[in-house]
């Protein structure tokens, strides 16, 4: 009984803190932080398997399977960071290349959101079997969701 209340409480307070950050507006400047940092990370993790894919450096099985599910488990964080007022050219004083438009095609935004966040997580399960041809396969894949969503939404 006594876990069983601790549980609960416990629950209600995640759910008090919940309740109260996302009652308070996030200022613009702390949204495009988190955002760029979060697809910091990512990038972080993505530029050596991309440089094994290309040959620019050995295949090291390990590595790569390591750093595409750290890839896999970031893809789904920036996209809270994406509010109104975070954009390009909205007054808020921060250097950002995300264009307003991404205001404007939310379904479609969310749409290569989740794109990425499904490519990203095949590339984790594949990475683990450490086959090359078809770990770089499916990093392609990858690849191919963050351009496609930069091609709409980043300003060049």
């Amino acid at each position: 009984m006594r876990m069983m209340k601790a549980g609960l409480s416990a629950a209600a307070c995640a759910a008090l803190l919940t309740a109260s950050m996302t009652a308070n507006a996030v200022e613009p400047e702390d949204a495009i932080h988190y955002r760029q940092s979060a697809l910091d990370v990512m990038a972080w993790h993505f530029g050596p398997i991309a440089d094994m894919a290309k040959g620019d450096i050995d295949y090291d099985a390990d590595e790569f399977a390591r750093r595409a599910q750290n890839v896999s488990d970031m893809a789904h964080m920036p996209w809270e960071g994406f509010v109104e007022g975070t954009y390009q050219n909205d007054g808020h004083g921060v250097d950002t290349d995300a264009l307003a438009k991404i205001a404007d095609n939310p379904d479609d935004f969310q749409q290569k959101q989740q794109d990425l966040i499904d490519e990203a997580q095949k590339l984790a399960e594949v990475a683990q079997d450490g086959d090359f041809a078809t770990s770089r396969a499916q990093l392609s894949k990858v690849g191919k969701t963050c351009k496609s969503c930069h091609d709409d939404y980043l300003a060049e």
